[in-house]
């Protein structure tokens, strides 16, 4: 299939930061025996360990995608101006899935802007009330060091067998292809029955096993129903707080190997007043940089 992000662009959630897509084949030659971190201002290790088919596949799924510390650094960058600030007058909503290795995520989240409320669940749905300001709504995916979509080992959790993210979705892809889709509600798998009804019925993904979606496909369809379903909450609150103003940024997780983590930033907007409007993130510095990557070693 094409890149899903086109995809997007093509309906009414525009990818509204400003990136211009970058070459695969360009991204998978370059190579620095170091990087100085733009934030710090020391030497970081290179990324030698990088391999080039994850690279190539990050880029032509996720053109433009950032590294978490960068975007979340940008995204504090782009807010203060518009008085944003963290630990003063801004509290913060993570939407992220339930799956541990999300984790990096939500830290460096709540490192720029101090504790968050938590209101993800799998697959990084929505199902919780109206709270918050910024929120950072993002599903997730993998991308392993041979470049297939969904893979991931997961070294941080102690486990060193292949496992896929997101897991969630992956069993509903599953589902689907294998012609067994259930939709009836399971009380004792709550957040996965939901999951299920709200994204087909959000989305136009396909549930017929002769033309079953793949894993990225589940993902953007997952991505899109978060945001609909963000602005919803957001809307429906500024309804009754006039004087408030709400950051939003969707988008996908990207796991890749050992232990990288990146984000694509499907939509990022400011609603003030009752008007959307999309907020404009400076490109991301380099595709290949190791900021907030190996950031525990410098």
């Amino acid at each position: 299939m094409g890149s899903s992000p086109s995809r997007i662009q093509r309906s009414s959630h525009f990818v509204s930061t400003s990136r211009s897509n970058l070459s695969p084949s360009n991204s998978s030659s370059q190579h620095r025996s170091n990087t100085v971190c733009p934030y710090c201002y020391r030497l970081t290790r290179g990324n030698e360990n990088v391999d080039d088919a994850f690279q190539i596949t990050l880029q032509k799924l996720f053109p433009g995608a950032y590294e978490l510390e960068e975007f979340v650094f940008q995204t504090k960058q782009t807010l203060v101006p518009k008085g944003f600030y963290p630990h003063v007058n801004t509290l913060v909503c993570v939407g992220l899935c339930r799956d541990e290795i999300t984790s990096p995520f939500e830290e460096k989240i709540e490192a720029m802007w101090g504790r968050a409320f938590i209101c993800g669940s799998l697959g990084g749905m929505l199902f919780c009330g109206d709270t918050g300001f910024i929120y950072y709504c993002f599903t997730h995916i993998a991308i392993d060091h041979e470049g297939l979509v969904g893979s991931v080992y997961r070294t941080r959790s102690g486990m060193n067998e292949k496992s896929t993210a997101c897991g969630a979705l992956a069993a509903f892809a599953a589902e689907i292809a294998s012609n067994t889709l259930n939709l009836d509600f399971d009380e004792n798998d709550i957040e996965m029955s939901m999951l299920k009804r709200h994204i087909i019925q959000q989305t136009d993904l396909s549930t017929d096993a002769k033309n079953a979606p793949d894993l990225l496909q589940v993902t953007m369809a997952a991505y899109e129903t978060i945001t609909i379903d963000l602005e919803r909450h957001v809307r429906y609150d500024a309804e009754h707080f006039e004087d408030r103003q709400y950051a939003l940024f969707t988008g996908v997780q990207i796991h890749g190997p050992n232990g990288m983590d990146y984000c694509w930033v499907g939509k990022a907007s400011l609603l003030n007043g009752g008007i959307l409007s999309p907020l404009v993130l400076p490109p991301t510095n380099d595709p290949m940089s190791t900021i907030g990557i190996h950031n525990e070693q410098h």
